[in-house]
């Protein structure tokens, strides 16, 4: 016969587990308002560099595994950008993924963050040669750095100051297109740098 007391433990045991597995952080949303450059690394010739303002939107949703946060958001360069290249364009990039962190702002004092996004864009001109509508899907990888210089240097003014962060972002894509001459880009980053204000309960995610 089972004791009550192990048969107790078998009953509420699975109850128990459950309700002390942690808790998720919120979602997190952040605008990124700053700059966007491209061609300027390994760029093809005749491509000259390209600069424009562009604007950002983030949201990361964190799970119980510091492994697995989605990561969805846009961006658009309003004004397109600078002198005549491919990349001058105002039409909006569409982004989803998952974060996978590299460096926490534990291991640099609080003063850097580095994490790798692997996402899925969806873009005008993208979606490979044989895509025949304007926009279409690509693979991409990304490395950002995030510097948080309100809760270091700003957080004496609280609210929304002591959220602020600086970014810096490069995406390389993992599905290349063929430039203008018939090749294939094989190294050529984009580049998006300036400030980002989170907003929400979440975890430090870019």
């Amino acid at each position: 016969m089972i004791p009550r007391c192990v048969l107790l433990a078998l009953l509420l045991g699975p109850g128990l587990v459950r309700a002390q597995a942690p808790t998720p952080p919120g979602p997190v949303v952040s605008l990124q308002p700053g700059m966007f450059t491209a061609d300027f690394l390994s760029a093809p010739e005749g491509e000259p560099s390209t600069t424009g303002f562009s604007l950002r939107a983030i949201a990361t949703i964190p799970s119980r595994s510091r492994w697995w946060t989605l990561y969805l958001g846009g961006s658009v360069t309003p004004y397109g950008t600078s002198g005549a290249s491919r990349r001058n364009t105002n039409t909006p990039t569409l982004f989803v993924g998952n974060v996978f962190p590299l460096v926490g702002t534990a291991h640099t004092g609080g003063w850097l963050a580095l994490d790798a996004p692997v996402v899925l864009t969806y873009t005008f001109g993208g979606g490979g040669d044989r895509n025949t509508s304007l926009y279409g899907k690509d693979a991409a990888v990304e490395v950002i750095a995030t510097v948080p210089i309100g809760a270091r240097l700003l957080s004496g003014f609280g609210g929304s100051l002591a959220r602020l962060r600086v970014y810096g972002v490069l995406q390389q894509g993992l599905t290349p297109n063929r430039d203008l001459e018939g090749h294939r880009e094989r190294f050529n980053p984009l580049a998006f740098y300036g400030l980002s204000l989170p907003f929400g309960t979440g975890r430090d995610t870019p």
